[in-house]
Formats: structure tokens, C-alpha cells, sequence
């Protein structure tokens, strides 16, 4: 294009000289010893002109052919640019499908060609992981690190969830750890940190963290909670008692975890078996004035304190305003017992049943009645007990001579999921 324009300059200005020349055409002398050469101005001027577009053309030439191999050189590297593209939205399709060889053998063509070669050999790693070949499986993982030294974190995160897909739960840690030193605010590094630990159990590394976990907002607030009261019932249900641990642990814990009923459970439970009744007393008389909950009402009837009379009067008051639920008469029936006072045991037992009292109720009178002497009266209640505990069970219809009697497995949707169980 830029030569026609030239040509076209070129040959308008040649024009224009010989519309000039018409009345005054002029002449040129050249004089080079032993030559002289007189000719015309304007046809000087063409002749110029001439000489110009020649030069022009061959310096042009000359440059573009000084110019080849470079040019040749980046049509290759686009070429294989293209190649490397292409490869690598092939492998990447692969890798979704599932074609685990086919990924990892077509991401690992032209990595040298490719804008973004960690992606190749972050890919790759997957794929060999799937494979089941874990030292493959590190040395893209290290490729990839080589490649992209600026992509630290995302590489290191790829390899702690690989490693912790796979087992690896020590050595997953240690690359968390490795990247929380380098950005201690990164929120995903210290989410993976927690969900490691609380695969290994470790509540007491699980609740270091939650500090830090709530100043970054890993998760919600409602998330951070209710982690924080697994965390107090799995250290109250592992600790022991004979050191202090169990008490240290409770007496840590926050204020409002301390007053959370299904914590204050946990930790009677554990009073009482250790031998430390009379503390899980003391504990549940306090919590239960403060705000009613059955269930550490039935706990109170598991307790025994030095003065059972006294106990059984705290919990007579606690009649007055809630003689009708079953959990308080239980208790009473208990406490009853404990102090030898059978036919108002009995009378409670009986008052419970009749309130839709739990299993434990039938058991517990069925077990008084034992020690009356009244074994009949005590096998009733035995098996009402049982007959409430298990669930109906469906009479055999049968079915007409020639109808199908095969069963259907249950679809995948009407298998009820783990959580729902």
C-alpha cells in the first residue's frame, strides 16, 4: 500500500513538472571530466524522481531481508503459541471429563509455548493425583512453582488440598503452615488449617485458632459459634477430671458458652462419671433455677449430693411450676429412691408414665416393683418400656398366587443422606 502511494506522489509530480515545462522546459548541465551531460530541467526532475522510488525500493528490500529471520522466528512462536492455547483448553476439557492420562499428556505439550504455564502444571498434578502417582503429582506441583514464583499461596493451597484429598493430613498441614507464615491474613490458608485439624481431632489446636479465625471472618459469625461449642463438648468429653483438667477446661470457656444447656449437659455428664456428683449437683441446681431445660432436670436426678433429703426438697419446689413434665417427675421418682421413700417413688414413676414418660421411666419402675417383691407387676412394665423403645413392626400381607413378590432397591434419592440419618 505505502509503494502505491509513492508511485502515485511520483508519477502526480511528474505532471505537475511537465505542465511547468510546456513554456520554459530549461536545461541541466552535468559536467564529470572527460563527460558532460546537458539535458532538459524537467526531465532532470523525472529522472530524480526515477532514482528516488529506485533507491527508496531497494533500501526497502535490503531491510526486509535483514528483517526475515526475526520475522520468521515470531510467525513459529505464534504458531506455536496457537498450538500451546489450543493444547491446553484441550487438556483442560479432558481434566473436567475425567480422561486423566489424556489431560496430563495434552497440558504438558507446549508448556514452554504457553502465556500461563502454571495452570498446565497445576492441572497436571490433578491428573497424576488421580492416577494415583503422588511423586509425579509433587514434581508438577514443583514445575509450577518454578514457572510462577508470584503464585505461591494459589500453588501451595493446590497442594495442601491435594495432599489432604489424599491422606496426607501431617505433611497438608505443614504446607498451611508454611503459607500462613507468609500471609498470616490469608482467609482460605487458615480455613484449611481448621477443617485439618478438626479431621485429626485436634480440639485444643482447633480452638487456638478460632481467635484468629473470628478477627478475619472465615466464616459467619453463627459458624464460628456453633464451631466454639464443638469445640467445649469435645475437650469436656476428653478431659479428665483426676488433674483438673475437666474444671480448667469448663472454667475457660466463655460466659455465655458456660450458660449454653447442651454444654452444661456435657459437663454433668462428665462430673458424674468421674465421681464428682456432688459438684454436677451444685452445677445443675444453680443452671436450672437460672433457666428451666429437662434435660438437666433428668441430669439433677442422676446426681447425689451429701444430703439427698435436702435435694429431693429443691426439686419438690421446682414442682409447683412444673408438675407436669415428665423429666421432673422422673427426677422425683429418683431422688425418692435415693432416700428410701418407695410408695411416693412409685407414685411419681406411675405419674410420669401416664405424662408420656421415656423408656427410662418403665425401667425404673419396672426395677422398683423388682425390689417390692412384685416381679409380675415389674415384667409388665418391662415390656411396655421395650414395646415403646422399638418401633412397630409390619405384619407379612400375603400376597395373590402369580403377583410379583420381588423387591425394588431404593433409588439413589431415596437413600437418605449420612447427615440425615
Amino acid at each position: 500500500m505505502k509503494i502505491l502511494i509513492v508511485i502515485l506522489l511520483a508519477l502526480a509530480g511528474s505532471l505537475a513538472i511537465g505542465y511547468v515545462a510546456v513554456d520554459d522546459p530549461g536545461y541541466v548541465l552535468i559536467t564529470v571530466k572527460p563527460w558532460s551531460v546537458e539535458l532538459s530541467f524537467s526531465l532532470f526532475l523525472v529522472l530524480l524522481v526515477a532514482l528516488f522510488i529506485v533507491v527508496y525500493l531497494a533500501v526497502r528490500f535490503l531491510v526486509r531481508l535483514w528483517r526475515t529471520p526475526r520475522d520468521i522466528g515470531e510467525w513459529h512462536g505464534r504458531r506455536l503459541n496457537t498450538k500451546a492455547n489450543r493444547s491446553q483448553t484441550q487438556g483442560m476439557m479432558s481434566l473436567i471429563e475425567g480422561d486423566w492420562s489424556k489431560a496430563e499428556k495434552k497440558l504438558l505439550s507446549y508448556t514452554g509455548h504457553t502465556d500461563t504455564p502454571v495452570m498446565n502444571y497445576v492441572g497436571a498434578a490433578h491428573a497424576a493425583q488421580a492416577q494415583g502417582d503422588l511423586n509425579r503429582r509433587d514434581k508438577y506441583l514443583a514445575q509450577a512453582q518454578k514457572s510462577d514464583p508470584r503464585r505461591t499461596i494459589a500453588i501451595g493451597l493446590t497442594q495442601a488440598k491435594l495432599q489432604y484429598q489424599t491422606g496426607q493430613l501431617e505433611q497438608a498441614l505443614n504446607t498451611l503452615y508454611r503459607l500462613r507464615s507468609n500471609a498470616p491474613k490469608n482467609k482460605k490458608v487458615l480455613s484449611l488449617i481448621l477443617q485439618v485439624h478438626q479431621h485429626l481431632h485436634d480440639w485444643p489446636a482447633v480452638a487456638e485458632l478460632v481467635p484468629a479465625a473470628r478477627k478475619l471472618a472465615v466464616m459467619d459469625d453463627e459458624k464460628l459459634d456453633q464451631l466454639e461449642q464443638r469445640i467445649a463438648h469435645q475437650l469436656l468429653t476428653h478431659s479428665d477430671s483426676e488433674n483438673g483438667q475437666l474444671q480448667s477446661v469448663w472454667e475457660n470457656l466463655r460466659r455465655d458458652l458456660r450458660q449454653n444447656h447442651e454444654l452444661v449437659a456435657t459437663y454433668a455428664k462428665q462430673l458424674i462419671g468421674q465421681g464428682k456428683s456432688e459438684a454436677a449437683e451444685v452445677l445443675l441446681r444453680k443452671e436450672i433455677r437460672r433457666s428451666w431445660d429437662p434435660e438437666l432436670v433428668g441430669l439433677y436426678g442422676q446426681t447425689r449430693s451429701n444430703n439427698v433429703a435436702k435435694q429431693l426438697q429443691v426439686a419438690e419446689k421446682w414442682a409447683v411450676e412444673h408438675k407436669d413434665d415428665p423429666q421432673l417427675l422422673l427426677t422425683l421418682a429418683r431422688l425418692s429412691m435415693a432416700n428410701e421413700l418407695w410408695g411416693k417413688a412409685r407414685s411419681y414413676l406411675e405419674e410420669c408414665i401416664a405424662k408420656g414418660g421415656s423408656t427410662e421411666a418403665y425401667r425404673e419402675l419396672g426395677k422398683l416393683l423388682e425390689q417390692l417383691e412384685e416381679p409380675e407387676n415389674a415384667l409388665t412394665y418391662y415390656r411396655q418400656g421395650l414395646e415403646q423403645a422399638s418401633p412397630s413392626t409390619s405384619r407379612a400381607v400375603a400376597l395373590p398366587v402369580g403377583e410379583d413378590t420381588s423387591v425394588t432397591a431404593p433409588s439413589l434419592e431415596d437413600t437418605p443422606l449420612e447427615s440425615d440419618r
